[in-house]
């Protein structure tokens, strides 16, 4: 009888157990929201290229234009020069600087891109790293990397999206 009691009080307990870690709430602080508003807006990029392992495929030097907008938790980095637009992932911000990192995956090749930049004023300056890693029969038979050095001046300020945060 003294056995039964206990193997009903364990399996209770496990049941309990059970039941109180399926109403657990988790949640986080979305990075997005730490990105300093002077962040948004359109911006007048130059980049020089300090390091890479392929001078044929990446340019040393190049002029952007970047809009980068938020719009809830998305940040979304625009190209209007080349046409590219792309939602981005923030890494990490510390103060003014922000880490951005943006990966694409493709079957044949996957490519991140990270920049990491400071801002101060209607200026920013930092790194942009980008590797770009090329798969056949899904053996890595390639890697290349750069590394721009890039300089931002403000263009115009923050849309009122980021402004508000919305």
């Amino acid at each position: 009888m003294k056995r039964i009691l206990f193997i009903i009080l364990i399996l209770v307990c496990v049941c309990i157990n059970g039941i109180a870690n399926a109403f657990v709430i988790e949640g986080n602080v979305s990075m997005s929201d730490q990105v300093p508003v002077e962040f948004f807006g359109d911006w007048r990029v130059t980049s020089v290229c300090t390091r890479t392992t392929n001078k044929e495929y990446f340019d040393s030097t190049s002029m952007d234009i970047w809009t980068l907008t938020r719009h809830g938790d998305i940040i979304t980095l625009m190209n209007p020069l080349s046409g590219a637009k792309a939602d981005i992932t923030v890494g990490d911000v510390k103060g003014k600087t922000v880490k951005f990192e943006k990966r694409t995956v493709f079957p044949d090749e996957e490519s991140l891109e990270t920049p990491i930049l400071t801002i101060k004023g209607d200026n920013f300056t930092g790194v942009d790293k980008i590797s770009i890693k090329t798969y056949r029969n899904g053996k890595l038979i390639k890697e290349d990397y750069v590394e721009y050095q890039v300089k931002g001046t403000k263009i115009s300020g923050a849309p009122i999206s980021g402004i508000l945060g919305l």
